[in-house]
């Protein structure tokens, strides 16, 4: 039977059906088994009330730090930035940090109760995606993205936020699609 081979592009027939391997399925190890499923320490599916309190604990105690290297990342990133903006040829070192950024917000906002923050590092995100080069107008929006994530970090806007906040994330996607091009 033919088949088109995507890594060399043509169409190929194989050539001995005989030369064909069996497939050979390998059980997992029962050491595996423990150590993925963690039956010393581990948690059993159906949870009681203690373990869930005692999840719920730890999640709080992993928030604190988000919030910290969250803002620090934040910083970080504002003056690489910032930078770009003084000298454009430092804009893809800026545009690859603000999509490591956005990706890293994106992805644990919603877990730490911040999916406004979620919200706004996917725009952020879509903005930057499969750019190389950005020009003064699409840096600003870059940074404008920053100080909007930064102010809902240090008035700790949990949820999705007042009306006040939601018109902020609409603006910055309208804004993002108004200076969306050129991409390059």
């Amino acid at each position: 039977m033919t088949h088109f081979d995507w890594g060399t592009r043509e169409i190929v027939t194989p050539e001995n059906k005989t030369n064909k391997k069996k497939a050979q399925i390998i059980p997992p190890q029962m050491d595996l088994k423990r150590r993925a499923v963690n039956f010393v320490k581990g948690f059993d599916i159906n949870l009681s009330p203690q373990q869930l309190e005692e999840l719920e604990q730890v999640v709080q105690r992993s928030k604190e730090t988000f919030v910290r290297d969250i803002g620090k990342e934040l910083t970080d990133c504002r003056k690489v930035v910032v930078a770009a903006v003084s000298d454009l040829s430092k804009s893809p070192g800026a545009l690859e940090h603000s999509a490591d950024l956005a990706y890293s917000v994106k992805s644990l906002g919603g877990t730490f109760q911040y999916p406004l923050m979620t919200q706004i590092a996917k725009s952020l995100e879509i903005f930057v995606a499969d750019r190389t080069k950005a020009n003064m107008k699409q840096l600003l929006v870059i940074q404008l993205h920053i100080d909007s994530l930064y102010v809902i970090l240090a008035s700790r806007v949990t949820g999705f936020g007042t009306t006040v906040e939601q018109a902020t994330v609409a603006a910055l996607s309208k804004l993002s699609e108004r200076c969306e091009l050129p991409r390059e």
